[in-house]
């Protein structure tokens, strides 16, 4: 849900730092949620989905979690745009810009990337025609998946 509020915020001039900054100083009762990039992981993007399939086997939707997985899917995307627009602010092309990538797996201080939507964003990223490296501590090297074959290297900061 909060990945649907930043797109909608961004879109209504709202910052959604802000608004996550004034809700945390309700007394009692607050728990934080921060846009990011996608979901990742090997249980969260696609688990859902096993109950969406069983849903239908009894006639009942689920429409909700569909949505989410859409909003989700589409992150990357969003922040490559995102990206973009940034970068033509400052009369700057996204094509031949270098770009570092913070954080390569799905969450941090792990070395899992399974279903990183930060693969997805370098992949576009570089279809854009930018220059992408990463750095991750728990990443040195990116190996095959299943999906993807990024062949790089952990940048040093």
């Amino acid at each position: 849900m909060v990945n649907e509020l930043k797109v909608v915020f961004d879109r209504m001039g709202i910052d959604v730092w802000e608004v996550i900054g004034a809700a945390s100083t309700k007394p009692f009762g607050f728990k934080a949620f921060y846009p990011g990039p996608g979901l990742g992981g090997h249980c969260i993007p696609i688990d859902p989905f096993y109950l969406t399939w069983k849903a239908r086997q009894y006639d009942m939707p689920t429409r909700f979690i569909e949505l989410a997985g859409e909003i989700n899917t589409s992150m990357p995307r969003y922040v490559v745009t995102k990206t973009t627009e940034a970068l033509n602010e400052h009369s700057k092309s996204l094509k031949g810009s270098k770009v570092l990538v913070l954080g390569l797996a799905y969450k941090k201080d792990i070395d899992d990337l399974r279903e990183s939507p930060s693969i997805e964003l370098i992949e576009l990223l570089r279809q854009k025609g930018a220059k992408v490296d990463y750095n991750d501590p728990y990443i040195p090297r990116t190996h095959k998946q299943r999906r993807h074959n990024l062949r790089m290297a952990s940048k040093k900061l």
